[in-house]
Formats: C-alpha cells, sequence, structure tokens
C-alpha cells in the first residue's frame, strides 16, 4: 500500500515540474524579441530515493525513485561573450560620438561648395586682379568692398560657429555625465535587489538582464570594467577605481573649460574636464561616446578653430602690408608714409571686417582702396601684388600659399570624418558578430522553445495518465478486495 501513496507522490511531482518547464517555456516565448533578455531553462534532477529502513525486506531490493523536480531556473548566459559586446560597446561609442563632431565640423565649413570660404577667397582675389586692370572704376572697387565683406562674413559665421560647437558639446557632455550617475544608481539598486533575491533561495534572472541592459548602455558611454561578486552584486571600475561597489556609486561631475577664440580669465581652466565628485580627481578617461566628445571639445574644435584663425589672421596681415604700402585715388599723404589697413581683425572679439575708411555703407571713401604703388591713378601695382599673393607662400613658414592651407585644412577634415565613418563600418561589423555570437547561445529560438514545449507537454500528460492508472490500481485495492464472483 505504501508504495501506492509512492507511486502518487511521484506522479504529482512530474505534473509539477513539466509545468513549472512549461512556464519556463512561455517564458521565453514571450521575451523572444525582447533584446535584453537571456533565454532560461528549468534544470531537472530526480528528486533523493526512498530506500527501505534497515532490518526490512526492501533492505536488499536498494533504492526506490520518488519522480523529479526542478532545482532550478538556470539562465544561459556567457560571461566571456558579454565581456566582448562591452568592449565592443566602448571602441563603437568612442568611433560613433568622433564621426557625429567630425561631421559636425565638416558642415561648419560647407567645403567643397560654390558658397564656401575657398570660393569667397578666389572671388576676392579676381576682385583685386581686376581692380588692378582699371585701379581708377568705382564699381570695380565697390564690388572688391563687396566681395571683402562677404569673406569677412564667411569668415565670421566659421568661428562663430566653431565656438558654438564647443557650446554644444558642453551641454551634451553634462548630459552624458548625468546619464552615465543615473545608469549607475540604476545598477547600484539592482544590485541590493539581486542580493536579496539570492539570499532568500530565489532566482534573480529578469532582474540580471535588466542590469545588463543597464551596463551594456554604460559600456557604450565610458570605458569600464565589470565582474560579478560571488553574492551577485556587479562591480564597475574605470580604470582602478570604483564606480559602482554592491549597492552604492560614486558620481562623476563635468566642469566645462573656456571656448576656442575666448580670452582667459584667471579662474578658467583651458580644457574640459570629467571629474569623479567625491574627490574632484579626473575620471581616466580612455574610450567610449564621453572619451570621443571630450577630444572633440578639448582637441579637435579647438585644432581647426586655430587652422582658421592663422589662415585669416596671416591673409589680413599679407593683404594689408602691401595696402598700407600703395596709394588710392588722389591721395594727399606724402610717400613713405603708412597708409591705411584694408581688413581689420579684432583679436578681442574675434571678428574679421572691412576698414570702416573703405567701406561706403559707413561713409567710407573706396577712393582710399591702395590699388597703386604711387599716386598715378592709372597704377594698379599693388593691387596686381594683392591678387598674386594666392600663390605666394607665405603660410606654414613658407611652405604653402594662402588658398593652399585652406584647401589642405579641408582636406585634413574631410580626411578625419571619412576614416572616422569607416572606423564605425568596421566596429559595427565586429559589435554585431559579438551581438550574434551571444544570441546564438543566449537567444530565444520559437522553434526550439515550441519542441521544448511540446516535449514537457507530453511529459505532463504521461504523468496524468500515471495517476488515471493509479486512481484504478487504489479502486480496485478499495473497492474490489475480497469481492468474489465478479
Amino acid at each position: 500500500m505504501y508504495s501506492t501513496f509512492l507511486a502518487l507522490e511521484t506522479a504529482r511531482r512530474a505534473l509539477s515540474a513539466h509545468q513549472k518547464a512549461m512556464e519556463v517555456v512561455g517564458h521565453n516565448i514571450a521575451n523572444a524579441t525582447n533584446p535584453g533578455y537571456v533565454r532560461r531553462e528549468a534544470v531537472l534532477e530526480a528528486t533523493p530515493p526512498y530506500v527501505a529502513a534497515p532490518g526490512t525486506s526492501y533492505a536488499k531490493t536498494g533504492a526506490i525513485g520518488t519522480g523529479v523536480e526542478v532545482v532550478k531556473i538556470k539562465r544561459i548566459f556567457d560571461g566571456f561573450l558579454e565581456g566582448r559586446i562591452r568592449d565592443a560597446n566602448v571602441t563603437l561609442g568612442y568611433w560613433e560620438g568622433l564621426e557625429q563632431i567630425l561631421t559636425e565640423i565638416e558642415s561648419v565649413f560647407s567645403e567643397p561648395s560654390d558658397v564656401g570660404l575657398g570660393e569667397d577667397l578666389t572671388r576676392l582675389f579676381l576682385a583685386w586682379d581686376n581692380l588692378s586692370s582699371r585701379p581708377e572704376g568705382t564699381p570695380l572697387r565697390a564690388a572688391l568692398v563687396e566681395e571683402a565683406k562677404t569673406l569677412a562674413s564667411q569668415v565670421n559665421r566659421i568661428t562663430r560657429n566653431l565656438r558654438r560647437l564647443s557650446s554644444d558639446i558642453d551641454v551634451e557632455l553634462a548630459a552624458k555625465v548625468n546619464e552615465i550617475n543615473s545608469l549607475t544608481q540604476e545598477i547600484a539598486a539592482q544590485n541590493h535587489e539581486i542580493v536579496k533575491v539570492i539570499a532568500v533561495g530565489n532566482d534573480p534572472g529578469d532582474l540580471r538582464d535588466k542590469r545588463d541592459v543597464a551596463i551594456s548602455r554604460l559600456s557604450r558611454l565610458i570605458n569600464m570594467t565589470a565582474f560579478e561578486t560571488e553574492g551577485g552584486a556587479v562591480t564597475i571600475q574605470i580604470g582602478s577605481r570604483d564606480l559602482v561597489r554592491e549597492d552604492f556609486s560614486y558620481e562623476l561631475t563635468y566642469v566645462s573649460g573656456s571656448l576656442p577664440g575666448e580670452p582667459l580669465v584667471p579662474d578658467d581652466i583651458e580644457t574640459s574636464k570629467i571629474l569623479w565628485k567625491r574627490d574632484s580627481m579626473p575620471v581616466d578617461i580612455k574610450g567610449g561616446d564621453l572619451a570621443a566628445r571630450l577630444e572633440g571639445r578639448n582637441e579637435l574644435v579647438p585644432e581647426y578653430y586655430d587652422y582658421i584663425e592663422t589662415f585669416i589672421t596671416t591673409t589680413c596681415d599679407e593683404v594689408n602690408k602691401l595696402h598700407r604700402s600703395g596709394f588710392g585715388i588722389d591721395d594727399p599723404r606724402d610717400p613713405g608714409d603708412d597708409g591705411i589697413d584694408f581688413f581689420i581683425y579684432d583679436s578681442e572679439k574675434r571678428v574679421l571686417r572691412i576698414n570702416p575708411a573703405l567701406d561706403p555703407e559707413v561713409g567710407g571713401d573706396l577712393s582710399r582702396i591702395a590699388a597703386a604703388s604711387g599716386e598715378h591713378a592709372g597704377d594698379g601695382s599693388i593691387a596686381f601684388a594683392i591678387s598674386h599673393l594666392k600663390d605666394e607662400l607665405v603660410m606654414e613658414g613658407g611652405t604653402e600659399s594662402i588658398p593652399g592651407f585652406y584647401q589642405n585644412l579641408v582636406a585634413r577634415i574631410g580626411v578625419a570624418n571619412r576614416n572616422s565613418g569607416h572606423m564605425v563600418q568596421v566596429h559595427e561589423a565586429t559589435h554585431t558578430q559579438c551581438i550574434n555570437n551571444k544570441d546564438s547561445v543566449s537567444g530565444v529560438s520559437i522553434d526550439e522553445e515550441l519542441i521544448n514545449l511540446t516535449r514537457y507537454q507530453r511529459a505532463y500528460q504521461a504523468a496524468s495518465r500515471f495517476f488515471t492508472v493509479v486512481d484504478e490500481m487504489l479502486d480496485t485495492i478499495i473497492n474490489g478486495t475480497g469481492i468474489v464472483g465478479r
């Protein structure tokens, strides 16, 4: 009789275990399209056998099986593959951020273009060349002033937009730091919950999935390492310093430096910095989107700003040097006296403009444009010399012309942007391969889950049928024993 009840308990356990296994399959199917989900598997094991007590008739027959149970819900997770994905995230985040900044820098210059600074420079030198052939012509002088004003406006637009870009990157960096702080707080809170769930013997699989998603997002922003402790909490470090440990996170803070082209005041710092909030020490940033934006803010934008400023100040100096030595129409000054500048570049405000003394819109006099090397009205030698500055090697220590310097600057930006775009493609391919490797291990296959569902369903039905058979056996024992003639 006891063996019959043991059989019933075995069947009950079989029903319970396979029902639980089907629930796990259902959970997998429900989350098949969830990108952060890691497949689960019900681990079935035979329950401890019944062993007859010593001295009984069953002692020699050994163990009697007592059924099956789900000992745990296994999370099909490969830490090595997850680490590869995080490393790929750090690199891809850096190149994506760098490409975005270089694209924005390239858009500031709008080159190559018919309306870019290069074309304006060509038209300015052409206007000087035209003036050299008819230096007494007022329309040609007016056309020259308009071309110069167009060039000045273009230069001012570029320098202004580069400073604005730096300011925009400041805003983005501050937002990224806030996002990092929010993610680390989320991970620390999940650590706390996961440790509690593990401590009472339950499975925190879904919490771990959410934590892994947060860590993956974090790795796209900044270089980091993560490892799980014995209790289930994840420790995250930047360099050798903790960003998250147990249920506590350490905040970062962003300090903006001075913008390119602006004069420094004593309390300013020249570069933007990301610091540990707890002790104001610099964060060892070597990768991720944050590293790219810091590089753009502290290196790339100031570098290209310096290039354009070198370009325009040299152009101004060379044009002004020749212009001061020349004479306008009916110029009353004595030979040997300095004339006036053609361009004025305000070093404090970083603004280029035509000399107001030559601009008729503000009461200037076009006749004061110095096209001649003497007082002869038909002499256009100074205008001719200025027009040929386009061929003079006055940049980079006498190795490049003014147009050549600008063309090389534009080419440098274009090449840098194309290289960054190529690197994004390379590392996207690597990242995709890492994701595919993870999905092959941890991803949900609907076909596989349906096969498992059918398998567990059949086992459940068999266990249910076993219950029916045992019930019939009991009915025979209870209601049929001792009845004769039936």
